[in-house]
C-alpha cells in the first residue's frame, strides 16, 4: 500500500524562486477527502529560517512548524 496521492515538484534558477513557487502552488493545490500535509508545507515555506537556509536536522523541532 503507497499511501502517496500526488508529488508536487517545482524548478527554478534559484531557491528563493523556488519557493516563490512551491507556496503558490500550494496555496493552489486541492486535494479533496482526506488529510494532506499541504499545511504543514504551507508553514515551512513561510518560516524564515527555512527561507534563509538556515536549518538543521533539529530544524523541526526548534521552530515548531
Amino acid at each position: 500500500y503507497d499511501s502517496m496521492i500526488s508529488k508536487l515538484i517545482v524548478v527554478a534558477q534559484t531557491r528563493e524562486e523556488a519557493i516563490t513557487k512551491m507556496q503558490r502552488a500550494l496555496d493552489e493545490y486541492i486535494i479533496e477527502g482526506v488529510k494532506t500535509t499541504i499545511p504543514f508545507h504551507q508553514r515551512l515555506m513561510r518560516n524564515q529560517r527555512f527561507r534563509d537556509g538556515d536549518f538543521t536536522t533539529k530544524f523541526l523541532e526548534e521552530e515548531n512548524v
